[in-house]
């Protein structure tokens, strides 16, 4: 077995390996709470010693960080591959939000840890904990807008500003629904406001730019 075999097999245990401590962590930070949930309760509940999970991990708080970190990805990566699954780039956008929305229905432990903890959701970058990932999935709202512009399916826009926009609506209606807890009421206004959204974006035979934005 060659020394490049060997590596790929051992990077490759060791994120199995990283990502069974994130699954326990997951579940024990959602059932018990940050505060409750102990290392000893981890390291118990994974079948490994506190040595061996520091080799992951600094301490609690960064085990916290990057079980928190690790499902925003899965979420944005989820998002992007039912993105990429679909050709119209009108029907993008609309599976991007409403798949984007949708998600944390089927991720109880995620939810309840973003209800525990609403800080892990804000407008404001210098306190962005998680602004890496949130970049990411601001580029694939970017990609999409690009490319409705350049199909002439899209009206010209701001590109920047509009990301931001878009994303800022978004994160609105996460705290809302899922922070807030405010339910059907909150989602049938997002639904409400992709409507509107995609009004006004998408290009109409003889409208203007400035009828457009009118709407």
């Amino acid at each position: 077995m060659n020394k490049k075999f060997k590596n790929s097999n051992s990077t490759l245990r060791k994120d199995q390996k990283q990502q069974q401590i994130f699954k326990t962590a997951l579940t024990l930070f959602s059932r018990y709470g940050y505060k409750k949930t102990t290392i000893e309760d981890i390291t118990s509940a994974s079948g490994m010693t506190k040595s061996n999970l520091y080799f992951y991990v600094n301490n609690k708080q960064d085990l916290y960080e990057k079980t928190v970190g690790n499902e925003l990805k899965k979420w944005r990566d989820h998002v992007a591959g039912q993105v990429e699954q679909t050709q119209d780039v009108v029907d993008k956008f609309t599976v991007m939000a409403k798949t984007s929305f949708s998600y944390l229905e089927d991720h109880a432990p995620l939810r309840q840890i973003l209800m525990d903890d609403p800080t892990i959701f804000t407008l404001d970058p210098e306190e962005d904990r998680f602004l890496d990932i949130n970049l990411g999935a601001m580029a694939l709202i970017r990609d999409i807008l690009v490319s409705g512009i350049e199909q002439d399916r899209f009206i010209p826009v701001d590109i920047d500003h509009t990301v931001e926009l878009l994303f800022s609506i978004y994160i609105m209606f996460l705290i809302k629904t899922y922070v807030k807890s405010q339910g059907s009421s909150s989602t049938r206004m997002y639904e409400q406001g992709l409507a509107i959204v995609l009004r006004g974006l998408v290009k109409s035979p003889g409208d203007s730019l400035a009828q457009n934005l009118k709407l």
